[in-house]
């Protein structure tokens, strides 16, 4: 039985996420700054790659969007969804709602059952989710303790 100490192991998921982004297409030396950066080298290989498999975007796009969010499985499971249930046709758009959602996984729920419910195209259905204008006020009655 061979044992593996803590910063070999770790040393093989920073390996493992640069292969698997130089096998996606993106070049070694990008892949390497990218992974040298993360804090979860895996999370981000398997964001990028899952990307490139379903949207209609580069490698370089698909990298940068994943490294720029906080849950990248979120996202790619984001743009996944959307490019699952809908017929879309820019990927671009649905890459980047995504990335902006705060939220990316309710976001495609959203995206995919507003389209599918109001039969609406998938850029209208993103323009209603991503929106943030709407605050409910006056719902509730406020507490204002006395002494």
């Amino acid at each position: 039985m061979v044992l593996i100490s803590a910063p070999q192991a770790i040393a093989n998921d920073f390996e493992s996420c640069a292969s698997r982004l130089i096998e996606a297409g993106v070049a070694g030396p990008a892949a390497a700054g990218a992974c040298g950066q993360a804090l979860h080298p895996i999370d981000l290989a398997s964001c990028t790659v899952d990307v490139i498999g379903v949207a209609e975007v580069d490698a370089e796009q698909a990298l940068v969007a994943c490294q720029s969010d906080r849950r990248p499985q979120d996202l790619a499971t984001c743009i996944g969804d959307i490019h699952q249930g809908l017929e879309v046709a820019n990927s671009t758009a649905v890459l980047n709602n995504c990335r902006r959602s705060v939220l990316p996984v309710r976001f495609s729920d959203c995206v995919v059952g507003v389209a599918t419910a109001a039969d609406l195209a998938v850029a209208d259905s993103m323009t209603q989710c991503i929106a943030a204008g709407y605050r409910p006020e006056d719902v509730a009655p406020t507490f204002i303790f006395s002494r």
